[in-house]
């Protein structure tokens, strides 16, 4: 009897790579195209450029000419259809019945190798992006992430918002688009995933017919994010909000970098879940914010780690005081044995939670890949969750929670940014 396999990777001769992790008990399957290109890999003057290509991979294809015909194929058989773009990857993917597997690799193959980009479309969806960029600036608790980047990273297209600017959206021709298109949609430098249930060898000809044959060429690689450890740094929207919104972090750890694990675990207990001591004492003791949260960000070349909450107006200097206090603890005094052995708990089970759905077991496997370069599965993470010691946790509060790694947007009715600015000391 063969043992299935919890994954499978297979580059082809043109450096496309397939990922595929069968789950064959699933009554579902999905499809995923990974590109490794997203924001921080474009230049100033065309910021935004990878956001809208993701959009008008969605306006019409060769076989499937336009936005409706594309979504009402989807829609007959129930499928889900989407695509995100990110600092450092672009990615579609479409997920359905597990027998419907040859109609969504055909959808998604058609869309990203044979897209129409009419400019009739490019000018409609310019508009729509415009009015998406408006309704994130608007919505400061999905802004202030932005804020907060671009206060950590201000000269590299790493601190730049993923969707840019009105200005940028506006002068952007097809022309500039199909460039960036053609320098970042290689084979070699695209993944295409696969989780759920379905036929191996079906798949692997299927891919071999349409995208084994395709020619690639060399790819351009993204600037250095330049870290400058010149903090503390503050940015702040002065602007009428009902509640404040504030983040505040560090410059942390790349991909590859062997703290991220202790890192895990020391944002699983400032800020992981409903007993964390931020939790406690910001919200459950003091009442001074609705959410308070911890989690970091990695990049190729950096990372941060950031604490993020929800304020009263009223109380957004008393909080900062309070998140500052408690982020000195952990750093001066560590973490307790209760404390790791919670933590470790804690990331497990949240681990085994998200990999019950096939699509997040996809992403699991597929950031891994595309990001580390090696996969390892939720037992080898399990183990090493189960080696971090209170040492290594103690070792990252002191190399992160540090003046000149230190960074704090906010956004708000706040005028005076002095009031903040003393206080911003650790």
């Amino acid at each position: 009897m063969s043992i299935t396999p919890l994954y499978t990777k297979k580059v082809l001769h043109n450096g496309l790579t397939l990922l595929t992790v069968p789950i064959q008990t699933s009554s579902s399957v999905t499809m995923s195209v990974f590109v490794k290109a997203g924001s921080r890999y474009e230049e100033p003057r065309f910021s935004g450029v990878s956001h809208f290509l993701e959009h008008l991979h969605f306006k019409g294809s060769k076989n499937y000419p336009s936005a409706k015909r594309l979504s009402e194929v989807i829609d007959a058989i129930g499928g889900e259809f989407n695509a995100n773009t990110g600092k450092e990857h672009t990615q579609y993917f479409i997920r359905a019945a597990y027998e419907h597997l040859p109609l969504i690799f055909a959808v998604l193959t058609d869309m990203l190798l044979h897209p129409l980009f009419d400019q009739r479309e490019i000018e409609r969806e310019r508009g729509v992006i415009i009015e998406e960029i408006n309704m994130y600036k608007d919505n400061p608790q999905i802004h202030i992430e932005s804020l907060f980047e671009e206060s950590m990273w201000p000269d590299s297209p790493l601190g730049s918002d993923i969707a840019g600017s009105a200005a940028s959206i506006r002068q952007m021709s097809r022309q500039d688009i199909l460039g960036y298109r053609e320098k970042f949609y290689q084979p070699n430098n695209m993944i295409i995933a696969v989780a759920g249930n379905f036929e191996q060898n079906s798949l692997e000809e299927l891919v071999g017919d349409y995208w084994e044959k395709l020619p690639t060429r060399r790819v351009g690689s993204c600037k250095s994010a330049n870290e400058q450890l010149a903090g503390p740094k503050l940015i702040i929207q002065n602007k009428t909000t009902e509640q404040a919104h504030m983040i505040v972090g560090f410059q942390a750890y790349p991909y590859r970098h062997r703290n991220n694990f202790p890192l895990r675990v020391l944002s699983s207990i400032l800020g992981g879940g409903m007993s964390s001591r931020l939790f406690i004492r910001v919200r459950e003791r003091l009442g001074l914010a609705y959410y308070v949260t911890s989690s970091f960000n990695n990049y190729l070349d950096t990372g941060n780690f950031m604490i993020q909450a929800g304020l009263k107006i009223s109380r957004a200097e008393k909080a900062l005081e309070v998140i500052l206090e408690e982020l000195r603890k952990v750093r001066d005094n560590g973490i307790t044995e209760n404390e790791l052995n919670k933590s470790k708990e804690y990331l497990k089970g949240k681990i085994a939670l998200a990999l019950e759905d096939p699509h997040d077991k996809l992403e699991w496997y597929l950031g891994q890949e595309a990001f580390l370069g090696k996969i390892r599965t939720i037992k080898q993470t399990f183990e090493a969750i189960e080696k971090v010691t209170l040492g290594q946790v103690k070792k990252v509060g002191h190399d992160l929670i540090r003046n000149d790694r230190l960074n704090m947007a906010l956004i708000g009715p706040f005028p005076d940014k002095g009031k903040f600015e003393k206080r911003l000391r650790l």
